[in-house]
């Protein structure tokens, strides 16, 4: 009976993002097609509240690879982009256990984790936990504004599943940490290693890592430059969660916690 529930509504999410993604008749369709391949480079996004033009809504579905690099060429440009292993392992690892646990057991979307969302934001009364995966994250980065709307969330769904189709779970989550914002103006991994500890992202330390996987989550707060304090404390959450998971140890918690960030210091006005 699960499988069948989940088989139907995966199959209701793909008929949804197909109309939302086209949104052309059947007699637009021979032509609009014909004309993808020679328009992809002229046609522009009209940014606001997720309009997208017909064209660039074909693009995607049918061109999705091309979409998604030219996406990430705006968000941050390929020199200033690092591959996946020249990204400590750490990282990843902080990142998957603060985000999205079971990144590499489910698919697109987390079912599980989304269930347990709807239950606690229940029990809350308001939204306190959230059951997007990395990979949705990354089409919302890339593709989507953060307007909540039905229509949106259908095209997020869409979108991760074709993420998912054409990238594996180490190069989707290497376009993640290349493309997250960590405050301080600092796009993707590279930036932000180099700006807050004058390191590369190969050379991060465990507490490194845990400060990096905890500033997305609210980039101007758990800023290392502007407010140390509340990056500690971050800090330590996100390695605590790293040793639930059996990533660390528990004593690996004190020592990377007390060990120095040396991370620039906010200036002080004069």
């Amino acid at each position: 009976m699960k499988t069948l529930f989940k088989l139907i509504l995966v199959l209701a999410i793909a008929a949804g993002g197909l109309y939302w993604f086209a949104g052309y008749t059947p007699e637009d369709a021979k032509t609009t097609t014909q004309h993808v391949a020679h328009t992809i480079k002229e046609q522009t996004i009209e940014q606001g509240e997720d309009q997208l033009s017909r064209i660039d809504r074909i693009k995607r579905l049918f061109h999705f690879k091309e979409a998604v690099e030219e996406a990430m060429d705006k968000r941050v440009p390929l020199e200033h982009r690092v591959r996946s292993e020249d990204i400590s392992p750490i990282v990843k690892q902080a990142l998957v256990a603060t985000e999205d646990k079971r990144f590499y057991e489910h698919g697109a979307v987390d079912f599980f984790s989304i269930g347990r969302a709807l239950y606690t934001n229940t029990i809350a009364g308001q939204t306190v936990e959230g059951g997007s995966t990395i990979t949705q994250q990354l089409v919302k980065n890339l593709f989507l504004s953060s307007k909540r709307i039905m229509s949106r969330k259908v095209e997020e769904v869409f979108l991760a599943y074709l993420m998912e189709h054409y990238y594996s779970k180490d190069e989707i989550i290497t376009m993640y940490l290349n493309t997250i914002y960590y405050g301080t103006d600092y796009y993707g991994i590279k930036a932000a290693s180099e700006g807050y500890f004058k390191t590369e992202p190969k050379d991060l330390n465990l507490s490194q890592a845990a400060v990096l996987a905890g500033i997305p989550q609210a980039p101007s707060y758990f800023n290392p430059v502007s407010n140390i304090d509340a990056t500690k404390q971050r800090q330590r959450t996100v390695l605590t969660l790293m040793a639930q998971q059996g990533i660390i140890s528990y004593a690996d918690i004190d020592k990377a916690y007390y060990k120095r960030l040396d991370a620039p210091k906010k200036q002080e006005n004069h």
